[in-house]
């Protein structure tokens, strides 16, 4: 039983991955692409009022259009995880001047607010 247990699970680890690509799949399924580029984002909420939150895209110059494709992914994401819905209002509107987004580093920072329930 421990055995075929022990084979079970190198089974597994052998198999996941299987089929991933250089830098081009990830363990569960295709990367998001935004304007033709993927861009690594993450959304952080407050703790203690998980309805405001903050999205980070990195490297936005590759495409600024993708990051602001990006940036509303990730916040919509979040905003779902959090109330179950995507209605959100972000302190900066993406669809202004690519002079004007809040670029802190080279990525694009922006700040938001869930509708919650």
């Amino acid at each position: 039983m421990t055995r075929a247990l022990i084979l079970a699970l190198v089974a597994l680890t052998v198999l996941s991955a299987c089929n991933r690509g250089p830098g081009k799949q990830r363990l569960w399924g295709q990367r998001m692409v935004f304007d033709g580029q993927v861009f690594r984002s993450k959304a952080s909420g407050d703790k203690a009022d998980r309805a405001q939150f903050a999205v980070q895209v990195n490297d936005a110059g590759k495409s600024l259009a993708g990051a602001r494709e990006a940036a509303r992914h990730r916040a919509n994401e979040y905003c779902i995880r959090q109330f179950g819905r995507s209605d959100h209002t972000l302190a900066t509107d993406l669809d202004t001047e690519d002079a004007l987004l809040p670029l802190v580093n080279g990525d694009l920072v922006v700040r938001g607010e869930c509708a919650g329930w």
